[in-house]
C-alpha cells in the first residue's frame, strides 16, 4: 500500500508539472476537470491501466449516467447519480490524455478512439434529453426541438474546434496567450458545466429551464467561435 501511495503520489506530481495549454479552455475545464483527471489519471496509472482503457471506462459512466436518466423515473437521488456519473465521465475523459502522458506518449489509435468517443457522446447527451423529456416529463411538444436544436449546435462546436485545431498545425504556428475573460465566456459552453446541471435533473421544473438557457448560451459562444475560427484560417 505504501508503494502504491508513493507512485501515486510521484505519478500526480509528473502531471502538474506537465498540462496542456490553458489557451481557449474555460475554468472549469482548466480548474475543476482537469485536477480531478489528473487524481483519476495517476491512480489509473498505478492500476494499471492503458489509456484507452480509461477512455472506455469515461465511455461506461457516460452511458450508465444516460441509461439512468432515460430509464429511471426521475427524482433527486437519481438526477444526482447521472450528475455524478457525467461528471465523472467528463474527468475520465480527461485522465486518459494524461495517463498517455505518463506512459511516454499517445498513439494514434488512442487519439482516434477518443474522438470518436467524444463525437459520440456528443450526440447522444441530447438525445437522451429528449427521450427523458418525450417518456418522463409533461412538456409542451415544440420543446422538444430544444435538444435537437442543443444537440446541433454542440456537433459544429465540437467539429469546428477538431477541423481548426487540424488545419491550423498545418500552417504556419500562431503565438495565442490565455485570456481570463475568453475562460470566463467559455464556461456555459463547457461539457462539462452541462454534466454540472445534470445534478438537477430529478427536478424537472430546474433542469429543462436551466438546459434550455445552456442550450440558448452555447449557441451565442459556438457562432463567435465561429466567426474567430474564419478570422484565424483565413488567408
Amino acid at each position: 500500500m505504501t508503494g502504491a501511495a508513493a507512485r501515486f503520489r510521484q505519478s500526480h506530481a509528473r502531471l502538474s508539472s506537465a498540462q496542456k495549454s490553458a489557451v481557449g479552455v474555460s475554468y472549469y475545464s482548466r480548474w475543476i476537470n482537469r485536477p480531478l483527471g489528473r487524481v483519476l489519471a495517476a491512480a489509473a496509472h498505478v492500476a494499471g491501466l492503458s489509456p484507452n482503457g480509461v477512455t472506455l471506462l469515461s465511455a461506461g459512466a457516460t452511458l450508465t449516467g444516460l441509461a439512468l436518466l432515460v430509464i429511471v423515473p426521475p427524482s433527486v437521488p437519481v438526477g444526482i447519480i447521472v450528475g455524478l456519473l457525467l461528471i465523472l465521465g467528463f474527468a475520465l475523459d480527461s485522465a486518459d490524455g494524461q495517463v498517455a502522458r505518463l506512459r511516454g506518449g499517445g498513439s494514434a489509435l488512442g487519439e482516434w478512439l477518443d474522438h470518436i468517443v467524444d463525437a459520440g457522446k456528443t450526440v447522444l447527451v441530447h438525445t437522451a434529453v429528449l427521450i427523458h423529456a418525450w417518456l418522463n416529463v409533461d412538456v409542451p411538444t415544440p420543446w422538444l426541438l430544444v435538444p435537437l436544436a442543443y444537440q446541433l449546435v454542440a456537433v459544429v462546436q465540437f467539429s469546428g474546434i477538431l477541423l481548426t485545431q487540424f488545419l491550423e498545425r498545418r500552417g504556419p504556428a500562431g503565438a495565442r496567450r490565455p485570456s481570463s475573460l475568453r475562460s470566463l465566456l467559455l464556461l456555459p459552453a463547457d461539457y462539462g458545466v452541462l454534466s454540472v446541471a445534470f445534478l438537477t435533473s430529478g427536478v424537472s421544473s430546474v433542469f429543462l429551464p436551466l438546459y434550455t438557457g445552456l442550450g440558448a448560451i452555447t449557441l451565442v459562444v459556438t457562432a463567435a467561435m465561429i466567426a474567430g475560427w474564419v478570422k484565424r484560417l483565413s488567408p
